[in-house]
């Protein structure tokens, strides 16, 4: 009897580790959906963090993996890239409140200058 294993590979997304997914692993599943089963099926797709793409050979899970991960980091590049151009506006925004009108002295001061009244 022939017992081979069909294969494939499966890469999460934004993740480099590549899992050996087994194609003919049977295991008992729910009857839940079957066609005696009157209740509606309903198909959603997973939640972003957890799509994942599968390949047939693991030399291109690999590949795929590794470009995904690239691909990532340079959007995490470009995200923070434009968080420090949004941090850099509200500083030249607020420079005059931070470095001045808000400095510890003046709100003590100004403080003081109202229990005195």
């Amino acid at each position: 009897m022939n017992t081979a294993n069909f294969k494939y590979y499966r890469v999460y997304k934004n993740e480099t580790a590549v899992t050996e997914v087994t194609a003919n692993d049977f295991k008992p599943r729910s009857t839940k959906g079957m066609v005696n089963d009157t209740s509606p099926i309903f198909y959603t797709l997973p939640a972003d963090n957890f799509m994942f793409f599968d390949y047939p050979d693991k030399v291109d899970a690999m590949e795929n993996a590794k470009a995904g991960a690239l691909r990532y980091i340079y959007f995490l590049i470009k995200e923070a890239e434009n968080c420090i151009l949004k941090l850099k506006d509200y500083r030249d925004a607020h420079y005059e409140d931070l470095n001045i009108n808000l400095l510890d002295s003046n709100i003590r001061r100004l403080e003081k200058e109202m229990n005195i009244k």
